[in-house]
């Protein structure tokens, strides 16, 4: 080693097992403090800017009988009384990824099913049970508690409409996951769709919070086919029909009037 690579003897020189030289402390303090804080300020403005969860619930371990009114089209709902008094309509769905439509075989009108509450605001939906005894048809006390006015229910046209926003899987949105949309959950609404489970069109200015949310159907009110699993949570503009059943609002549209933003 020459003598101009010798370190010098005021010149500070680190060993990893000696003691922290004055200035590299300061140094190293004051780096953390800025990574800390700039860290945290990240973390701030990454969460001002996501969608709030939403206040969705679900107790599966909650199960009690539901009496209604149970209508197979375009996805196996019950209308009841039993929510909270008013007239109602509950999706119906299994308690895994997957709808009931095989399990409710061809089974329609006054029935018991019995199940957990899957809800956000006024949206509802019936996790029912694993049990083979989850569906029965309601006998005449329940049948008059259910009452014959929700059978009568009509479907309205309410006029075309062009909406912006997001298709999801209802039953995660209600209440299954938190947060139920966006990019992250892309692959599980889509797992869930497969699966049967109603798709919903979430408007962009709804998506968090409790308001009512259409159910997705095609321009007939039919089920939607695989072709719509790739649209499915990705920002989409959408033309179509709004139709209004009860307490239950259907967007109608085409699949080739769905474009992906």
């Amino acid at each position: 080693m020459s003598s101009k690579d010798k370190p010098k003897k005021d010149e500070p020189f680190f060993v990893g097992w000696a003691p922290t030289d004055k200035i590299d402390r300061r140094f190293l303090l004051r780096a953390s403090l800025s990574l800390i804080a700039i860290g945290a300020g990240a973390g701030a403005l990454v969460a001002a800017v996501q969608l709030p969860p939403g206040d969705g619930m679900w107790n599966p371990d909650d199960e009690r009988d539901w009496a209604g009114l149970v209508v197979r089209d375009p996805y196996p709902m019950l209308r009841t009384r039993a929510l909270d008094g008013t007239p109602r309509t509950a999706f119906v769905v299994s308690s895994s990824k997957r709808g009931v439509q095989q399990r409710l075989g061809d089974f329609a009108g006054p029935a018991v099913i019995r199940g957990s509450l899957i809800a956000r605001g006024k949206n509802a939906m019936i996790a029912v049970s694993d049990e083979p005894t989850w569906l029965r048809a309601a006998n005449e006390q329940e049948v008059a508690q259910i009452g014959g006015g929700l059978a009568a229910w009509q479907a309205a046209d309410r006029g075309a409409v062009v909406y912006r926003g997001e298709i999801l899987d209802s039953k995660c949105w209600f209440g299954a996951m938190r947060p139920g949309q966006g990019k992250p959950h892309k692959s599980c609404a889509a797992l869930c769709i497969r699966g049967g489970l109603p798709p919903v069109f979430c408007l962009g200015d709804l998506c968090g919070t409790g308001e009512n949310i259409p159910l997705l159907t095609d321009a007939a009110g039919a089920p939607h086919g695989l072709d719509l699993l790739a649209l499915v949570g990705d920002p989409v503009i959408a033309s179509g029909r709004l139709m209004q059943t009860g307490d239950v609002t259907e967007f109608r549209v085409d699949l080739a009037d769905i474009r992906r933003l």
